[in-house]
């Protein structure tokens, strides 16, 4: 059964064994608190990433004009994919889903195209963009994603 998050999932892995402890209770009570603001930033980046992308993908395109007519509807896919996994990755506040799920394969394959640089640029222009439209208190949640993704990228370069 896979839980809310990658934490949560652990201790349902050994509740045959015992009970949540005060520490763990202590956790669950913090990712209640902080629910409403993650829901927030999902709707956000749910609402707002088309128009993101897109403007994103423009911005792009004045720096590697080349590399967009040939390869924006891939470059559109993959962002809008990773703004998906991004928003949900908030919503369970789970960084190691993210990583796991996406920014590491994400990051290879990219490498593999040596278009590291230029996808680098890419979400760099994203998170710019994004701050800009987020409240503070949104992105202050948003932006260690972009972080994760943009260094994965420049790891890969």
């Amino acid at each position: 059964m896979l839980a809310i998050n990658c934490v949560l999932d652990q201790k349902v892995e050994g509740i045959d064994r015992a009970y949540l402890t005060d520490e763990d209770l202590l956790n669950v009570e913090k990712f209640v608190s902080g629910f409403p603001l993650r829901v927030k930033t999902y709707n956000l980046l749910r609402d707002q990433s088309d128009e993101l992308v897109v403007r994103s993908i423009s911005l792009l395109a004045q720096q590697y004009p080349e590399l967009v007519q040939k390869s924006s509807r891939v470059c559109k896919y993959d962002m809008s994919i990773n703004l998906r996994y991004l928003a949900l990755s908030i919503l369970r506040d789970d960084e190691t889903f993210f990583r796991e799920s996406l920014t590491e394969w994400h990051a290879n394959i990219i490498h593999s195209y040596g278009i590291s640089k230029e996808v680098t640029v890419a979400y760099c222009l994203l998170r710019d963009l994004t701050k800009k439209i987020a409240p503070p208190e949104c992105f202050s949640l948003i932006n260690p994603y972009f972080e994760v993704t943009i260094s994965a990228f420049q790891k890969s370069s």
